[in-house]
């Protein structure tokens, strides 16, 4: 059964080599402030 728990939950000292849902949030919401920024500064928004 050990391997099944392994599998569910990385151990924290091995960091996950895709792309995870924290980095798709953060650059979004990053993307999303610099088009406001953007846009405002043009007076569109």
């Amino acid at each position: 059964m050990k391997p099944q728990d392994s599998d569910s939950k990385p151990s924290p000292d091995q960091p996950d080599s895709g792309i995870t849902l924290e980095r798709i949030i953060s650059v979004g919401v990053v993307g999303w402030l610099a088009i406001g920024i953007v846009l405002m500064g043009l007076g569109i928004w």
